[in-house]
């Protein structure tokens, strides 16, 4: 016990240093262990930073264990296989009810179900589905379900599709079709990169959009070897096309507007009542209402969705603007009631931006699915408002009708209304960020 005390006392430094070492090598493994994530969706998107603007470089599939080594705007950078560093919505790691079902199979259930191009039945008619046919799903919402058909993305009603337990790639499935009965393949996501060779970093031919078509040629890994129509030919990656001649899918992301940010600001709020109806009811309370509707509907998709102010509290119109910038949102919502000076003397849904290089599309596609309402659209309108001339993001103001008209306020007043506005504001924003 002497020796080992005189050994302490001359070597107290060292003792220290190795006890040092020690408590740092426990503690990188404590930490690398509590920075570990496993992905519980069937599949996120990599992107190479920290928002829904930068390239999709890959993804990522349910039971992948992340190690995150920063997070910036609710995202974590993750180290990947092949120590390739990206970037994940960290919202969508737990997301089992909205991520993508690829590769799930469903029945039809109904003669003839029509496949529509976009999950509205007002849209463009693909075809048709006999009743008992197997499909491939590829992603679920609410009331619709993606499928791949001839190649492409379709759309058809939920309840027309009864889901099973077997997935396209099991081997009790009927799908029996090798590569090389692929015939085409199709690009799913937007600035889509062909490249001279089968790697991230290859050259790029070029970038095309969604739906643009290859000749399949061969496959190398993960990437297909393909022929456009003007000859050229190099590789795409397998995770951003679906392919024809086979019922099988490749993993791709549910929609990107399962990875934006988006903030919903109810105007008013606290002493500021905003406008009174006939009725003596104040506006601040039916955009908070309205503003919780949109939320709802938006959170299904899987979108992350923020709001200025979750109760009847005051926010100062910089407050609003500033906490867009600071959270890095991809669209920023503000929503109001009209009224006019004379009671019954205005009617219809307005749709304000500022700036139309910055805020005019996001503009455009709300009103597109506001249009159709029972009050009436009055389209979109330029107008210099606070909290869009003063924001950094895509932005715009909805005035949602004229509080103190009779005609508008019986719509204003129901959740027929409210219901419809959550459901068309989330639709133009799926169109959005198409």
């Amino acid at each position: 016990m002497k020796k080992f005390i005189k050994f302490f006392m001359k070597n107290r430094i060292l003792v220290a240093i190795l006890l040092l070492l020690a408590l740092s090598s426990w503690s990188t493994v404590a930490l690398a262990s509590a920075n570990a994530v496993v992905v519980q969706s069937d599949s996120v998107n990599v992107r190479v930073g920290p928002g829904l603007a930068y390239a999709n470089m890959g993804q990522v599939k349910k039971g992948d264990k992340l190690a995150i080594l920063a997070e910036k705007n609710k995202w974590y950078q993750v180290r990947l296989s092949g120590d390739k560093i990206g970037w994940i919505a960290s919202w969508l790691i737990d997301n089992t009810d909205v991520s993508s079902a690829t590769n799930k199979v469903g029945i039809v259930k109904v003669p003839n179900t029509t496949v529509f191009k976009n999950a509205d039945a007002s849209s463009n008619v693909l075809g048709t589905i006999e009743q008992s046919q197997k499909v491939t799903i590829m992603y679920q919402e609410q009331d619709w379900t993606q499928i791949l058909y001839n190649g492409t993305a379709g759309w058809v009603k939920s309840n027309f599709i009864q889901g099973t337990q077997e997935t396209s790639g099991s081997s009790n499935s009927s799908d029996t079709t090798s590569d090389d009965d692929i015939k085409k393949v199709t690009v799913t996501q937007p600035n889509t990169k062909l490249r001279i060779e089968p790697d991230q970093s290859g050259r790029v031919v070029k970038t095309v959009k969604v739906g643009k078509q290859f000749d399949y040629l061969s496959k190398d890994g993960k990437w297909y070897k393909v022929r456009d129509s003007d000859g050229s030919v190099g590789y795409v990656a397998s995770w951003v096309v679906t392919i024809s001649g086979t019922k099988s899918a490749v993993k791709s992301a549910s929609t990107n507007i399962s990875e934006a940010t988006i903030v919903l600001d109810p105007g008013h709020g606290g002493d500021d009542s905003g406008a009174e109806s006939n009725k003596s009811t104040y506006e601040k309370n039916f955009t908070l209402a309205y503003a919780k509707a949109i939320k709802q509907q938006l959170e299904q998709t899987g979108a992350r969705v923020v709001m200025t102010r979750s109760g009847d509290n005051s926010k100062s119109l910089g407050d609003r603007a500033r906490l867009s910038s600071k959270i890095q949102a991809d669209a920023f919502i503000s929503l109001h009631f009209d009224s006019s000076a004379q009671a019954d003397a205005g009617s219809g849904v307005t749709t304000y931006y500022y700036n139309k290089n910055k805020d005019g599309e996001l503009a455009d596609d709300l009103n597109s699915q506001l249009k159709g309402l029972s009050i009436g659209s009055r389209g979109t309108a330029q107008k210099d408002l606070y909290v869009l001339h003063y924001n950094s993001q895509p932005s715009v103001l909805i005035e949602l009708g004229y509080i103190n008209s009779k005609a508008d306020y019986k719509y204003i007043n129901s959740n027929t209304y409210k219901e419809q506005i959550a459901k068309d504001v989330t639709n133009g924003l799926k169109e959005y960020f198409k």
